[in-house]
């Protein structure tokens, strides 16, 4: 009996012990699953979100942008009360009281749930546990994370106040559209901080984290709307702002921001793909992504929005003198109704809704007024977007084209804008289309752009209605670059590396090579001047045959207009850029000395050693040979090409500072500084006096600036003599130097030009180098891009000519003979000479002595 009598409490204390292991088994359980590899919140003490890195022009303007995650850090001190209100009313009205967990809020949302069929129609989770969710979870929706979510929201709440708290969701959040945090999503919806938020526009930001993509306000305008005025019903009913605000509120629609810095960032992409290049290889790729740096550069925008456009205008003129290539596809004329339709959605115009779209749409007889989409309104063709159209008639009386973009969307193209469009064919001058049916066909797809109306005195007579204006478009197959230098500070002011950086990011300024031609000349005549030539000396333009004795290779340069001069002086056949006169004196200065000459100035590319080299025949990049013209305008200065000023991390530490732009070449050949034997200033190095210490001797004082100034005004004189072939530059009315180059097969074309403060290079070409086209030469494919650029680079720059040393002497010569020009002279220029070479003997003197000994000599007979 005793037995049986503890029996009972045996069986408790067995039962009490298993409930106890098993609590003691189920709390680690719970802890291994739940608890045991939790985040330390450390690393939300020590909050460094991932921070876009922002690049900036000279003028603080936004240019670029680089991060893995788009976010400004923004203080909640600088977020306005009413929108972190909104942020409260609608996501966590009791984000104040809870301790992290609401759980009212949980079964509301479980039953609202139950009710709507299982789906999840509304959260149960705080602004707390958003927070976690978002910073230290992963966004899977599982009961495990959804647990160890509610756990480290306790915990965050314990050791954090809800100011902090608020900071860090705010911050962290997504809006959409690329924007992490209330900072960058201000910026990206309505270009503003988030100070100058107002109540209305605050809602819309409020109403976004709960589905970024179902709400957005640029792609779904009347969802956002909806949500917007939800927020705002929220605030009311929890008092966070009256009725009267709430009532003047919901009827304040937000502006949505244009996109004005999309234009910037996509004008400057050559440049500021550069920059991320240069951050990649010197900072690493995390800290470029996501370090929130500061990256001032030295790019004017103005000017490189200008060097775009400038760009653009010469390839697409170049490639419409070269003929219209064709549509891009032809569709039967049954078939044009449905491809009408196909067309619209392609170029983004509104639509009729499925069950106004008709299949016998008649397109095909414009101006005849019938409406086959009724009650609809059709959108007008956009101004400056260039579209696809189907041509729907070909009226070959009023020479005229109707073209359809989409139902009831249509425009005319005349005669006149497409008198470009001819057959293309690169060997023949350009020559005007005479009949509109021999550039369109029924059925033609192709590229267009509206245009500004007709004038009257151009009308065909026919009442066509008030019919929208159309250019044919074409894409440009030839690409181009532009670089320009300030002279003083060697700062890259503008950059392109080619027509579209969308479809090539292959840069042509700083890593193509391509043949300059006649551009590499006033690199030979600079060191004809070191070696005491003058624009006076007398050089012979005779043929010359050149045999390469390893290959037995022929060589015959011959001048671009196939005739020779016999004595010119030097100052005529830069003027002239004549090829078989530059070869002598190539060949007469020395092709060494002419080749560390140009690796002097700036040239880093391997250098051919022949006489073929005396017409461009080595590869240079327009970086290089950009930079090496750059000395002449500088005094014969070393220029340096800067693009990149400043790079500040967000605590404001200077991480690097005036960076030199990069050459393709500058990475794989050996750094030439020029330094020799012999030096530019005439003087034999080795053999300099003792005396002389190292610090007198000015390492970026590349040339004398006698010798800098004198190829100057051969380089001006390109441009102002009637017969130089940078004529096209005085068309800026400006002091301006500057030499083309063309190469012999007309594969490459360029402008070299420089005022006293800027300094310009021009190529365009072919990235395979084949033919460009008809008299395609640096003169008329490169120059006018030159012009047009620097006609706005100028503008608001004063005139001033190119600073004159003092020892530097003019003298008045004749063209021919490069003596003094005498009484009987005709034809004389004005020419710079260093003082002391200025010829003495006059023109007239020397035609009678040479008329004397003619006379002597009869009589000897």
């Amino acid at each position: 009996m005793a037995f049986n009598g503890l029996r009972g409490p045996r069986i408790l204390l067995a039962a009490v012990g298993a409930l106890a292991l098993a609590g003691a088994l189920g709390s680690l359980a719970f802890y291994l699953t739940f608890v045991r590899d939790l985040p330390d919140l450390n690393s939300v003490e020590d909050y460094h979100p991932t921070l876009a890195s922002r690049v900036y022009d000279r003028h603080g303007l936004l240019i670029g942008e680089f991060f893995s995650e788009r976010r400004r850090l923004t203080p909640l001190t600088s977020v306005p009360a009413h929108v972190v209100d909104a942020f409260v009313a609608s996501e966590d009205s009791a984000f104040f009281e809870h301790t992290g967990i609401d759980y009212l809020s949980i079964l509301r949302a479980a039953w609202v749930n139950l009710l709507a069929g299982g789906e999840i129609v509304q959260g149960g989770s705080t602004i707390t546990q958003q927070m976690v969710k978002s910073l230290l979870l992963s966004p899977e929706r599982k009961l495990r994370r959804k647990i160890r979510e509610m756990i480290l929201a306790r915990r965050i709440e314990e050791r954090f106040s809800k100011q902090e708290i608020l900071y860090l969701y705010l911050n962290q959040i997504y809006f959409g559209h690329g924007a992490y945090g209330i900072g960058e999503a201000a910026r990206t919806y309505f270009g503003k901080p988030v100070e100058k938020l107002t109540v209305s526009e605050g809602a819309l930001l409020a109403g976004l984290p709960k589905a970024p993509s179902r709400y957005a306000p640029f792609a779904n305008p009347e969802r956002a709307e909806h949500r917007r005025r939800y927020v705002l019903r929220r605030m009311l009913a929890t008092e966070r702002i009256d009725p009267e605000t709430y009532e003047w509120t919901i009827a304040d629609v937000p502006t949505l921001r244009t996109d004005s810095s999309s234009q910037s960032i996509e004008a400057s992409a050559y440049f500021t793909e550069e920059v991320r290049r240069l951050l990649f290889d010197v900072l690493g790729s995390d800290e470029t992504l996501r370090g929130g740096l500061t990256i001032e550069t030295t790019l004017d925008l103005t000017l490189q929005i200008a060097a775009v456009e400038a760009v653009k205008k010469g390839l697409v003129d170049l490639d419409r003198r070269q003929g219209y290539r064709g549509p891009v596809r032809r569709v039967p004329v049954s078939e044009i109704p449905g491809e009408i339709y196909r067309l619209g959605e392609e170029n983004r115009l509104a639509l009729p809704v499925a069950s106004e779209r008709e299949e016998d749409v008649d397109s095909a007889s414009p101006g005849s007024g019938d409406q086959t989409i009724a009650e609809w309104s059709p959108p007008e063709i956009p101004e400056g977007r260039i579209l696809l159209g189907v041509v729907t008639e070909v009226d070959t009386d009023a020479q005229v084209a109707w073209v359809t973009f989409a139902p009831r969307v249509k425009g005319a193209v005349h005669l006149k804008a497409v008198e470009w469009a001819r057959a293309p064919d690169r060997h023949a001058s350009p020559r005007p289309v005479k009949s509109i049916d021999a550039v369109f066909a029924e059925g033609d797809v192709a590229r267009f752009r509206r245009v500004p109306p007709r004038a009257e005195s151009e009308s065909d007579g026919i009442d066509r209605g008030e019919a929208v204006a159309l250019g044919l478009e074409q894409e440009p197959i030839v690409q181009g670059a532009l670089l320009c230098l300030e002279v003083t500070s060697g700062d890259v002011l503008a950059m392109v590396g080619g027509s579209d950086f969308r479809k090539s990011q292959f840069n042509r300024v700083t890593q193509a090579r391509r043949q300059p031609g006649s551009a590499f000349k006033p690199l030979i005549y600079a060191a004809a001047l070191a070696r005491s030539y003058s624009g006076a000396s007398i050089l012979y333009d005779r043929p010359v045959v050149y045999v390469d004795q390893t290959s037995g290779f022929i060589w015959r340069p011959r001048n671009y207009g196939r005739s020779f001069y016999g004595p010119i002086t030097l100052r005529e056949a830069l003027v002239r850029s004549v090829n078989n006169a530059t070869v002598h004196l190539f060949r007469d200065v020395g092709v060494d000395f002419v080749i560390e000459y140009a690796h002097h100035v700036g040239i880093t590319s391997p250098l051919n050693r022949d006489l073929s080299l005396a017409l461009g025949s080595s590869g240079v990049s327009l970086l290089e040979l950009t930079r090496a013209y750059a000395v002449f305008p500088a005094g014969g200065r070393r220029v340096t090409p800067t693009f990149i000023r400043r790079v500040i991390d967000p605590e404001g530490r200077v991480l690097l500072e005036n960076v030199a732009l990069r050459n393709i070449s500058d990475d794989t050949e050996e750094d030439r500084d020029g330094t020799g034997d012999e030096d530019w200033f005439g003087v034999d190095v080795a053999a300099l006096d003792d005396e002389i210490s190292e610090e007198e001797i000015d390492p970026d004082q590349l040339i004398p600036p006698e010798q800098a100034y004198l190829t100057t005004s051969l380089l001006r004189a390109v441009v102002t003599d009637p017969h130089g072939t940078g004529w096209r530059l005085r068309a800026l009315n400006r002091p301006l130097a500057g030499k083309t180059g063309t190469t012999n097969d007309q594969g490459d074309a360029w402008l070299m030009g420089f005022s006293p403060t800027l300094m310009t290079g021009v190529w365009v070409g072919h990235d395979e180098s084949r033919f460009l086209g008809w008299g395609e030469t640096g003169s008329r494919a490169a120059a006018p891009i030159w012009v047009d650029y620097m006609r706005v680079a100028l503008a608001n720059r004063p005139v001033r000519d190119f600073a004159v040393p003092e020892s530097i002497v003019f003298a008045r010569i004749d063209r021919k003979t490069g003596l003094l020009a005498g009484s009987n002279s005709v034809d004389t220029v004005f020419q710079a000479f260093l003082s002391g070479t200025e010829p003495t003997e006059t023109a007239t003197t020397a035609r009678t002595t040479s008329e004397g000994r003619r006379l002597l000599r009869l009589d000897a007979f």
